[in-house]
């Protein structure tokens, strides 16, 4: 009887944390497409509230406003472009045996995504401005300095770079990827400015 009795809870909490999720995830989906489509300016929350069909008291238990409803975008957005990179840099060395090549890969893929209109508009164009320089660049640098840092370790260690201090040179190269992320992002012709940039960032980088 004890059992059935904690199983039954058990169902319930797993099914309350489940219609959180949803919930959370519906918000976070509709955020997306309306950032993405208008800009952070132009969405209301009464449009994400009609795009989703929840009510006011829903988003609000899930977010502090709409600010906090956008970080939590630019976040996951984060979390899935490094997901790419490492992709598209595993793929390359896996395929062609290239350490150098493999890195280049993943720089590649960031740049592509940066042709991707929620990419450009929520996390390039408004990010900065919505949540302030400082902590979009922290947000940003979490994900990405990290990354580059354990690729030019492999790389130092398989002595195809020069051995030199790594945190430094990482921030160079991130600070250098993120401006042409931003070159990109504000292009008359975005196709044309990433193909400048990729192979501008690869002879920066051959130089290592």
């Amino acid at each position: 009887m004890y059992r059935d009795k904690d199983n039954r809870e058990g169902r319930a909490r797993r099914t309350q944390a489940e219609r959180r999720a949803t919930t959370r995830r519906a918000f976070l989906d509709a955020a997306r497409k309306l950032f993405a489509e208008k800009g952070y300016t132009g969405v209301t929350i009464g449009e994400i509230l009609v795009r989703t069909g929840m009510t006011k008291g829903a988003l609000y238990y899930h977010f502090e406003d709409k600010r906090s409803l956008f970080r939590a975008v630019v976040e996951e957005i984060e979390e899935e472009l490094d997901e790419e990179v490492l992709g598209a840099a595993r793929k390359s060395r896996d395929e062609n045996r290239d350490p150098f090549g493999a890195f280049i890969a993943g720089i590649y893929a960031y740049l592509d995504a940066c042709l991707r209109q929620d990419v450009r508009q929520i996390l390039l164009l408004d990010g900065p401005s919505v949540l302030g320089w400082a902590e979009w660049h922290r947000i940003d640098a979490e994900y990405a300095i990290a990354q580059i840092e354990t690729g030019l370790k492999a790389l130092m260690d398989l002595e195809v770079v020069e051995p030199q201090p790594i945190k430094p040179l990482a921030h160079l190269i991130h600070g250098a990827t993120m401006e042409a992320a931003l070159y990109i992002a504000t292009a008359d012709d975005p196709e044309k400015a990433r193909e400048d940039m990729g192979n501008a960032l690869r002879l920066l980088l051959e130089g290592l």
